[in-house]
């Protein structure tokens, strides 16, 4: 196996995405997969100040969800958003809200909030597309003569620090899947046995032999095999992993992996710095080892 994982994005539609990884290993998968959802920053609402609310909603009911509503961010904005945030400022992206029902009903959705502005950063005009990814979010209903009035901070982190701040929503990977043929040649009631057996469709039967139609459809569930071992054989290669992701739409598919990667890279170069710096002292005689 090569040092370095292999990549080749399989599909993309819409907010989903299947890429394949080759040479990788289960760990670093697994590593991949917790640095998507849970330590690729990204923009979310975290304060809310109310100036003005006569619906029947709480403020904190309001507060909890405009957090929720992902907000779409185009990626030099965000990059310069993030640079901020690793350094350890806080850059604060500003929204308003002033809805009233004036002669009838009204429901205030996420496309009711009004861009502001970012504070503590240094942004392009590009920024004015920063906006909530649906602008059909229900976030109160306002009987006649009620009224909504607030400002929303959203500010960057990290799905570790709270759900809200999670770019993607499920992330699964699975190991390719061998299956191996034992017998080809089978006779066609015999083969259809095998076929039936198998949820997933895998098997199908052409010119007098049993085939595989598509391995990596295989749930590595084994019925074939229990049902007929002396036909089937299935097992799994660890070391290719198929992704299957679904961005909130906050940011393209690719800039979440490559943020991802890029967040274990520091990672790891700072680890391998506190080794490097732990070792130096213990040589110099500051540290005694255990």
């Amino acid at each position: 196996m090569s040092n370095l994982p292999k990549f080749r994005l399989l599909s993309k539609k819409g907010n989903k995405v299947i890429f394949q990884l080759e040479d990788a290993t289960p760990a670093f998968a697994n590593a991949l997969r917790r640095a998507i959802i849970s330590e690729t920053p990204s923009l979310a609402i975290d304060e809310v100040i109310i100036q003005e609310n006569t619906s029947v909603l709480w403020d904190e009911m309001i507060a909890h969800r405009l957090a929720m509503v992902p907000l779409k961010v185009d990626t030099e904005t965000y990059d310069a958003l993030r640079e901020l945030y690793e350094e350890g400022k806080d850059p604060q992206v500003i929204f308003t809200l002033d809805e009233e029902a004036v002669e009838r009903p009204k429901t205030v959705l996420s496309g009711h909030l009004r861009f502001e502005g970012v504070e503590g950063a240094v942004i392009t005009s590009e920024a004015s597309s920063i906006e909530p990814v649906s602008k059909n979010i229900p976030i109160a209903k306002l009987a006649k003569g009620q009224r909504l009035v607030l400002t929303a901070i959203a500010r960057m982190g990290t799905g570790k620090e709270h759900a809200k701040w999670q770019p993607v929503g499920p992330v699964g990977y699975k190991f390719k899947p061998v299956i191996r043929v034992l017998k080809e040649d089978l006779p066609e009631d015999y083969a259809s046995k095998i076929i039936a057996t198998c949820p997933r469709r895998v098997f199908g039967y052409n010119s007098g032999k049993l085939v595989v139609l598509n391995e990596w459809a295989c749930s590595l569930c084994r019925e074939c095999v229990e049902a007929f071992p002396d036909a089937v054989e299935v097992t799994y290669n660890p070391n290719v992993i198929q992704f299957n992701m679904e961005t909130l739409g906050t940011l393209p598919p690719e800039k979440i992996i490559e943020t991802a990667i890029d967040v274990l890279i520091k990672k790891t170069e700072r680890f391998s710095h506190l080794v490097e710096e732990s070792v130096k002292q213990a040589l110099a005689g500051e540290v005694q080892p255990q």
